[in-house]
This record gives structure tokens, sequence and C-alpha cells, in this order.
């Protein structure tokens, strides 16, 4: 397989993995606009009528099947009486977004290293694994005596 078909793979996968995460965000975010919803005992038409938008974009956002604009997030925190900040909050353990990083700088390394002659990728490799060898290893605890 040559570097270009590689990268292109590589970038696609990238990109469907972003394009799942913004799904689990749209989502979690409908999750928090029914939850807000309920506890405030407003219906669905309720908020709707609120924001100036249809009831059945409301259910479709609560569904997580469609988003929201920043303008249509803006106008159903409005209508619930809480801030954009404490409509977009998602819990404290979802971390969608730790792998996008790690692939992000996988696919970077890549990139870096694809041109280089074998000599310099074992160079290259020796070093990352040095590297490798520092992060990984236990931090030596300075003792005093007292």
């Amino acid at each position: 397989m040559s570097s270009k078909i590689l990268f292109c793979v590589l970038v696609f996968l990238a990109q469907l993995d972003y394009l799942n995460k913004v799904n689990e965000i749209t989502r979690l975010i409908g999750a928090r606009i029914r939850e807000i919803r309920k506890t405030q005992g407003l219906t669905q038409e309720d908020v709707a009528e609120k924001a100036g938008m249809d009831f059945t974009s409301i259910g479709a956002v609560e569904r997580g099947v469609r988003n929201l604009s920043l303008k249509g997030l803006f106008r159903v925190a409005k209508a619930l009486n809480v801030s954009l900040e404490e409509l977009v909050h998602l819990p404290q353990d979802t971390n969608i977004f730790l792998d996008k990083d790690k692939k992000m700088a996988m696919l970077r390394l890549e990139i870096l290293i694809k041109d280089m002659e074998t000599e310099e990728l074992k160079f290259t490799l020796e070093i990352i694994e040095r590297i490798c060898e520092y992060v990984k290893a236990p931090s030596k605890k300075i003792h005093s005596s007292g």
C-alpha cells in the first residue's frame, strides 16, 4: 500500500472517529436538555414555544438525532432559564475526546516519518524508545529526614 493511500485511509478513519464523537456529544446534550426540562416539569411543547421552535425539533434534539446551532442552543437555554454552560455541561466521566488527541498525534508521527530512510527510521525509533522508557519509569521520590 502506498504511503499516500495509507495517509488517506488514516485521515478517513480520524474523520470517522470525529463524527462518532460529535454524535455522542449530540446525544449527551440532548439527554441534558431532557433532564433539565423534566426537572422543571416542562413539556417539549412548553420549551419549543418559549424557544420559538417546533416541538418535534425539541424531541429530535433530546433523542440525539438532531444538532442545534449555537443560536438554537442559546434559545433553548433561555427557554429553560439556564446558562448555556449549564445546558451543555457534560458528565465528568465523559472522556469523548481522549482518543482523538492520541490518534491525531500518531497521524502526525506517521506524516513526519513517512519519507525517512531506513537508517533515519531506526535512529528515530531508538530515540522514541528511550523517551518512552523515561516517561514510563517510576518517579524517584526524595525522602526528607526530619
